[in-house]
């Protein structure tokens, strides 16, 4: 348990509740696990023979359920150490097996994707991404809801901003995801007095302005700015005058969608020496499930002028990590690359910490690994801040 939680918190970067930690003396124990899973995304519970015999982690279970009803995308990972027998509350639940009670990379990087949904959400090199702008209140969810099914049939993936993310580049983080989209929907809400969500009507006005196509629902009663009025579905009481209108809407969109001209990807320069490819599956998977994008290594680029379709794919990258543990040539081309661009760029190395030979990377911050648990979790706690929301899995649950 101290090595999963230590790997998670200190090493991936992972906020965590863990009791032998956040329990003080004085804690009463039902009071903190309650007040620890709210406060959470996710729970992870343990499986092991003693855990079983002691009956808390059925109360821990019954408490995750509780919160997974009141919040779908609260996600529950069973981790099972050795035989432990699954109880049969969880026997229905997959989860991640430690068959001898050791941690290693291979499990780390299904504990880390369980966090993250499924996987069938998560093709971002195929996908039709659309931005989706709606509001999550409980009161108001259910209209958006039911819009963005019908966009799910119509084979779009939703992409949204990570609730929990603080933003970066100078505030343009959301207006940046926006623009990685080929169309934009918004689902908004009433709030009284005629009055909606000035933060969505902020992201309307920045779709509207990158002139991606649109698809806006209002409620009839709120006074729009003129601009969006002009373009908006308003609905009312007539429920299925109104899907036949947003039918109509996804109709459009689903013709007029266009490939992004700023598509995000992600770019993972290593050098592919014998025995590596294991290694680079698991980063680029994990790169792919953590941030909903593409990932690119430039050892799969085969197509066109080799070096230039290179140095275009990361010119135009969201994010950059390179592995410069034996400062090859190339990977230090493509990171140097990055930092003449002016893109995102993340130095990983093997241990022991040393200062790197080429000049330009002096100044820059190397994170450096012992091995590929370490690795792994070193690329989760880079990637975690460029996290986008696939919103498809969630529908999935609500």
């Amino acid at each position: 348990m101290d090595r999963i939680h230590g790997w998670l918190a200190d090493t991936s970067g992972v906020p965590v509740w863990y009791d032998a930690t956040h329990l003080s003396a004085s804690s009463r124990i039902v009071d903190a696990l309650g007040q620890g899973i709210s406060e959470s995304r996710a729970a992870i519970v343990v499986l092991s023979e003693a855990a079983i015999r002691s009956g808390w982690v059925q109360e821990e279970y019954s408490a995750a359920v509780e919160q997974r009803v009141s919040n779908p995308d609260f996600r529950i990972v069973p981790v099972r150490l050795g035989n432990a027998a699954i109880p049969t509350f969880l026997q229905t639940t997959k989860w991640v097996e430690l068959p001898n009670a050791e941690f290693g990379v291979d499990q780390a990087a299904e504990l880390l994707a369980s966090l993250y949904g499924s996987a069938d959400t998560h093709d971002p090199g195929s996908a039709r991404d659309v931005y989706v702008s709606r509001t999550w209140r409980e009161a108001e969810a259910a209209r958006a809801d039911e819009i963005c099914r019908l966009a799910v049939e119509y084979g779009f993936r939703l992409i949204g901003d990570s609730r929990d993310q603080h933003g970066f580049a100078d505030g343009q983080r959301v207006r940046s995801i926006i623009a990685s989209c080929g169309a934009f929907i918004a689902v908004l809400p009433h709030r009284g007095g005629h009055t909606t969500s000035q933060y969505m009507l902020r992201e309307i006005e920045q779709a509207l302005a990158l002139g991606l196509p649109s698809l806006i629902v209002a409620d009839h009663e709120i006074q729009l700015p003129e601009p969006i009025a002009e373009q908006a579905i308003c609905v009312g009481a007539d429920h299925e005058a109104d899907l036949t209108a947003v039918d109509h809407g996804l109709q459009r969109l689903d013709d007029e969608w266009d490939r992004p001209s700023a598509p995000h990807r992600v770019f993972f320069s290593t050098p592919l020496q014998a025995g590596s490819h294991e290694r680079v599956r698991l980063v680029t998977n994990i790169l792919q499930r953590v941030t909903g994008m593409p990932c690119v290594v430039g050892d799969d680029i085969r197509e066109g002028h080799v070096q230039r379709t290179i140095i275009d794919a990361i010119q135009d990258s969201f994010l950059v990590l390179a592995d410069i543990s034996e400062e090859n040539l190339n990977t230090c081309i493509e990171a140097g690359v990055a930092l003449g661009a002016g893109r995102p760029l993340h130095l990983l190395a093997a241990g022991p910490r040393r200062r790197p030979t080429a000049f330009m990377f002096r100044d820059q911050q190397v994170w450096y690994f012992e091995d590929e648990l370490e690795l792994l979790g070193l690329v989760h706690r880079i990637a975690r801040p460029y996290r986008r929301r696939v919103l498809n899995d969630e529908l999935l649950h609500r």
